[in-house]
């Protein structure tokens, strides 16, 4: 659901509690957004309760924000088919248990980015907010922890909209 600064709430929300706190500019990074956006975005979460404003300009999720994202994420898991997503998570997590001993050697991220880009097309087919993540990691791949970042979001994520 479009959200201020053109943004989908949904996406906000599961990035701010991702990553803790976030500025307009690591937000519009996350979720391909300018940074005018991102921080409309962001004011309206703050003036409507659920997020507040912290050091630096970084913004958290307050409770009735994390509430809120838990809402809209069983509405999302809600219109995932189950059994089917069920099936892309079993070819993910081989992927998942390589990426620990990936992780560190662009060599084997590249290889293992390239192998995984047809399962990451299959998530993004049943969560199409989540497609956002394979650009991210594209853009990663030449610097392993920045790498280590985006696949552990999106591992969690994945699981998340499994249910796990």
């Amino acid at each position: 659901m479009a959200f201020a600064g053109n943004v989908d709430e949904l996406a906000l929300l599961q990035t701010v509690r991702l990553k803790g706190a976030v500025t307009p500019a690591v937000l519009a990074a996350q979720l391909g957004v300018g940074e005018a956006s991102a921080q409309a975005a962001l004011d309206a979460l703050v003036a409507a309760g659920r997020a507040e404003a912290g050091a630096e300009g970084a913004v958290a999720l307050t409770e009735p924000g994390l509430a809120e994202l838990d809402d809209q994420l069983d509405a999302e898991r809600v219109s995932i088919d189950e059994d089917l997503f069920a099936e892309v998570v079993e070819r993910f997590e081989p992927l998942d248990a390589e990426f620990a001993d990936a992780a560190g050697d662009a060599g084997k991220l590249a290889d293992l980015d390239r192998r995984a880009a047809d399962v990451f097309d299959d998530v993004s087919a049943y969560v199409p907010r989540l497609a956002r993540y394979q650009e991210l990691l594209s853009g990663s791949i030449e610097d392993a922890d920045a790498y280590a970042v985006v696949w552990s979001e999106l591992r969690t994520e994945i699981l998340s909209a499994a249910g796990r």
